[in-house]
């Protein structure tokens, strides 16, 4: 567990200000709008950038007072990691093991099969696709079976089938242990995410279970097949998602009442919920 009392960061255009919080055991989902603050609570989180103000205790211990075994219980996967190109997979998975005090080629050996790298392991990093090079990125923090675990935007570069790979791997690692993931492509972790967070302008609105967030949606969702024509009618704020089908288009759309008979209700996906709530805050501030 983590918690997070009186923080403050200046984070792009917002100021980050957390009054108090807590990470639980599980997969902490952080979502919100570009510039919200999600990577710099990443950062800080991970000991990468140090607070201007408050504190932040790993299992009742501050960065500050052990960094040294906070940092060996923490792995970290940034949006924009830089790996070696030069080194071979196997190479370079065994070298930044060492660094992390792991002398175990076994444990190496095992994590590059599970995320099926063995046939890589000869290969330089720079020939491998993005995809392949994410998931060398994923096991570079999985090498000391970290505690907390923190990945920002995790699935960038990965086909469908490693993005279902690893949302399942990772549901079944944070059980007993803190893993938070930062996305914006949410419906994927609909049935993984143990808890939501919701970051907006610096603040938290929103840190709790996934089911909740979605009953406090302040509109219902409407889901129809329309013609182009109908299309171009509905009005923008009203839109939540729509795709161009052979027939027309199929729309979400919310509404306190049904926009139309081809129109049937839908309970709200975790992407409908954060377009909903987002809709509201905004018109509050």
């Amino acid at each position: 567990m983590i918690s997070i009392e009186g923080l403050e960061r200046q984070a792009g255009t917002y100021r980050l200000e957390i009054e108090q919080a807590t990470l639980q055991q599980g997969l902490n989902l952080i979502v919100g709008a570009n510039g919200a603050g999600k990577t710099t609570l990443m950062e800080m989180l991970t000991t990468l950038q140090a607070p201007d103000a408050g504190t932040i205790l790993y299992k009742g211990r501050k960065a500050s007072n052990h960094l040294p075994l906070v940092r060996s219980q923490i792995g970290y996967v940034p949006s924009d990691i830089e790996l070696y190109g030069d080194m071979k997979v196997g190479k370079l998975l065994t070298y930044l093991a060492e660094l992390k005090g792991i002398y175990s080629p076994e444990a190496v050996d095992r994590l590059m099969a599970d995320f099926r790298l063995k046939e890589h392991q000869r290969s330089k990093v720079k020939r491998l696709s993005q995809g392949v090079q994410r998931r060398i990125a994923v096991v570079q923090a999985l090498l000391a079976s970290p505690s907390f675990l923190f990945l920002d935007e995790p699935l960038n570069g990965m086909d469908a089938e490693e993005r279902k790979f690893l949302i399942a791997y990772l549901t079944r690692y944070a059980k007993g242990r803190m893993v938070a993931v930062a996305a914006h492509e949410l419906n994927e972790w609909e049935d993984a995410a143990d808890c939501v967070i919701w970051i907006h302008r610096g603040r938290i609105r929103y840190n709790g279970p996934p089911r909740t967030w979605k009953l406090a949606v302040p509109s219902r969702v409407w889901e129809g097949d329309v013609t182009l024509e109908e299309f171009e009618q509905i009005p923008e704020r009203e839109l939540i998602h729509f795709q161009m089908t052979d027939q027309g288009v199929l729309v979400r759309r919310m509404g306190s009442i049904p926009p139309g008979l081809q129109y049937a209700e839908r309970e709200p996906t975790l992407e409908d919920t954060f377009f909903l709530h987002m809709d509201a805050l905004e018109r509050k501030l």
